[in-house]
């Protein structure tokens, strides 16, 4: 069994913590007082004041009122005092949206990642790191078995991942590898304290009920520490996996600036099913945006259509087109059917645009043929939509034209009605050096 009591000396915590929080400038502690997450700021605290921590790395604490309780300000109140005790910055992040009727623990986990990921990107801040546990990670494997996942879901949750896109803010869970009765251990030891949440004997919870079910779960056999070792080899074959889609990735598909993903149907029919499957899935989340995920059992019901079916079709999926020719296959964004808001643009500013693209706006870059001239109208960024493609037909090369709904979905810089520059269609149109554009689609990091 894992040991639990691996915080005994500095050593363990250093190896822990300098792995975990050694690469960021700064990080939010996300602590809600339960015993996990004060336990993670003890540790925090002891690394920090044995002089351990890297040279210059910042550290604050966040706590998130969901407003579901009464007691709850008064808990934010009193993490607040413990934090400021150890030596941090605190700040209470208040969900004050209308609160759901239904799926109660699904939106509020929801709310409560998109708060702490503002609050990161206020201070500055490259992770928000988060004290789940080895039991976590057994109950999710559990949770997740049950709705039948496949593999990726059955590895269970990554010790860092993206919280946003282009990687700016990441997610870091230093302690998955450790079980919760180290964390009460580390504060029974330290003489430190943590409050219980009454809704942890609500067993109308899922989680809840398989936290009530684990000694029963454990005489079988299935105790979390085995439960949370299956999820670490699974996770080692899901690795191996996406490494391969990459390469296959990397090999067979054109991504055109992001403008329109393009591919051999013959080449991606000679691979394993799993990995057409994962280079669809790949391919969906890289196109399509902010939109919905497309769920598993959707992506292999694609597969099995264009791999049973040779006729040309088209379906929609995950905010995406995908068609398929009889020599080629091609996937983009699906155009927005109503208009989102358009983004203001400053000089010298960068931007995220729809979880696919960076864009920028370059001062004193010289202009391009003709499209160069100075705005007549704050700068924005909206989709280019397929009427303003019609007028911008006639500018492409011979043979160099994008499929019109791609094209639509593209960023546009507009300055009033007057399109500036499409800046994902730079090496095909005439173009504005002051405008670019990096598809960052494929960048999403999880390790």
């Amino acid at each position: 069994m894992t040991d639990p009591h691996p915080f005994q000396d500095l050593a363990s915590v250093d190896a822990l913590l300098k792995d975990a929080l050694g690469p960021y400038r700064r990080v939010v502690l996300a602590v809600s007082g339960g015993v996990d997450s004060m336990a993670l700021m003890a540790l925090v605290a002891r690394w920090v004041k044995a002089g351990l921590a890297p040279n210059g790395l910042i550290i604050d604490v966040a706590t998130v009122d969901h407003g579901l309780r009464a007691e709850a300000a008064r808990e934010a109140d009193w993490v607040a005092e413990q934090a400021r005790a150890a030596g941090f910055a605190h700040a209470t992040l208040v969900w004050r949206a209308e609160k759901p009727l239904a799926s109660v623990q699904e939106r509020a986990r929801e709310a409560r990642y998109a708060l702490l990921v503002a609050h990161a990107r206020a201070v500055g801040a490259g992770a928000v790191v988060t004290a789940l546990t080895s039991d976590d990670q057994a109950e999710t494997f559990l949770m997740r078995l049950g709705r039948g996942s496949g593999l990726d879901g059955l590895a269970g949750m990554a010790s860092v991942r993206a919280l946003l896109p282009d990687g700016s803010v990441e997610l870091v869970r230093p302690l998955l590898g450790v079980p919760k009765a180290a964390a009460a251990a580390v504060l029974r030891e330290s003489g430190g304290t943590w409050l219980e949440d009454p809704s942890n004997d609500r067993s109308e919870f899922e989680r809840v009920r398989l936290r009530q079910a684990a000694a029963h779960l454990s005489a079988l056999g299935l105790s979390n520490d085995k439960l949370a070792l299956s999820a670490r080899r699974l996770a080692r074959a899901r690795v191996a996996l996406d490494t391969m889609t990459e390469e296959r990735i990397e090999t067979l598909v054109a991504l055109n600036s992001g403008v329109f993903a393009s591919f051999s149907r013959e080449a991606w029919r000679g691979e394993p099913a799993e990995v057409r499957i994962r280079i669809l899935a790949r391919l969906l989340g890289a196109f399509g945006g902010a939109a919905k995920p497309a769920r598993l059992s959707q992506v292999e019901a694609l597969e099995a259509a264009m791999t049973r079916d040779d006729r040309p079709m088209a379906q929609t999926l995950g905010g995406c087109i995908v068609s398929q020719g009889r020599t080629t296959l091609r996937l983009y964004r699906e155009p927005p059917p109503v208009a989102a808001p358009p983004v203001p643009l400053e000089v010298g500013q960068e931007i995220l645009w729809d979880w696919r693209f960076r864009i920028r706006y370059e001062p004193g870059v010289g202009e391009g043929d003709g499209e160069g001239d100075a705005p007549d109208a704050p700068v924005v960024v909206r989709a280019l939509g397929l009427a303003a493609y019609a007028t911008l037909r006639d500018k492409f090369r011979l043979n160099d034209r994008p499929p019109a709904r791609a094209a639509a979905g593209l960023p546009a810089i507009w300055s009033a009605d007057r399109i500036i520059a499409v800046p994902p269609l730079a090496d095909r149109l005439p173009s504005d050096a002051r405008f670019s554009a990096e598809f960052i689609g494929l960048k999403r990091k999880v390790r």
